[in-house]
């Protein structure tokens, strides 16, 4: 018995009469996520009805709640809650009734090895076909053009673009959502992760138009349907707020043309470092925007 996790039998008992090998999709909040592409995700998912607990970790062998405590409530004279980190797997469906799983929550910052073995166990006790991580970069593109996915071939792609060689190696900060796709790929679960390219002037707020193009992309490869009506109409909304502030600041909107340009000319020019004209200054520009067309504390629509 692995005290890491517990599992809510019923849900289990439903997803065995299922007969299918499931999907696992996972996101944590505390790797990098531009956009909240990932979060805003999640957050769809997990308020749609019909969705279930499956696996519950132990937060408190995998979180430090000294450097990310909870909230707590006081009223009344005293402490009334404590909102506990939740690190769990869900079980939900498809727009077509398909099942999956959701794994998501705080990315641990204790026991990462055990928490990759403890994924991998229950990935081997549901049968989990294929895994896919999922998140937003800052990229230096456009709103306005299609928003570029990456997934296993393209990531490579990135690699022998920025190192030179297909043979070179690019080392980066690690995280437990490397650390999980590792473990499921050493223990014989395909497993891949799929990133969407966010604009970096975009990456502090949320950005369902990033949401739309990751779950797309995702589903395609998953083979997965998604209801993407509530996404599309944020995106739709979100893109013409940021289309009405371009056209009242022309630097800001050279800006952007400048990318444009820069991404039209360059297949792949969103991959690289030297696409990237003037960041700081879009980024300021965009200030504004955020407080006040927005608002930077604004809860995303897809958030519990």
């Amino acid at each position: 018995m692995n005290h890491l996790y517990t599992i809510n039998e019923p849900a289990a008992a439903a997803l065995d009469k299922a007969g299918t090998a499931p999907v696992m999709l996972y996101a944590f909040d505390g790797f990098v996520d531009s956009g909240l592409a990932a979060g805003l995700a999640i957050g769809d998912f997990v308020s749609r009805d019909g969705v279930e607990r499956l696996v519950t970790f132990n937060a408190d062998e995998l979180v430090d709640y000294r450097s990310r405590r909870p909230s707590a409530v006081f009223g009344q004279g005293g402490w009334l809650d404590l909102y506990q980190p939740t690190i769990a797997i869900d079980l939900a469906h498809d727009a077509v009734g398909s099942p999956f799983l959701l794994m998501y929550g705080p990315e641990p910052d204790t026991r990462w090895q055990a928490f990759g073995d403890a994924v991998v166990e229950v990935a081997r006790t549901f049968g989990v076909r294929l895994a896919v991580g999922m998140h937003g970069m800052p990229s230096a593109a456009p709103h306005t053009r299609e928003w570029r996915v990456t997934g296993p071939a393209e990531s490579a792609e990135l690699v022998r673009r920025a190192a030179g060689s297909p043979t070179s190696k690019i080392q980066l900060p690690g995280s437990a959502m490397a650390l999980t796709e590792l473990k499921l790929r050493a223990a014989g679960h395909e497993s891949v992760t799929f990133a969407v390219h966010v604009p970096h002037y975009l990456a502090q707020m949320p950005s369902p138009m990033g949401t739309a193009s990751l779950l797309r992309a995702v589903g395609s490869a998953a083979g997965l349907t998604f209801d993407l009506v509530a996404i599309d109409e944020a995106a739709e909304t979100q893109r013409s707020q940021i289309d009405r502030q371009v056209a009242e600041q022309p630097e800001l909107a050279a800006a952007i043309s400048q990318l444009e340009e820069r991404h039209d000319s360059d297949s792949v020019g969103q991959l690289t470092a030297e696409a990237l004209p003037s960041g700081d200054e879009i980024a300021a520009e965009f200030q504004r925007f955020l407080a006040t067309q927005m608002g930077k504390d604004e809860e995303s629509p897809f958030t519990e």
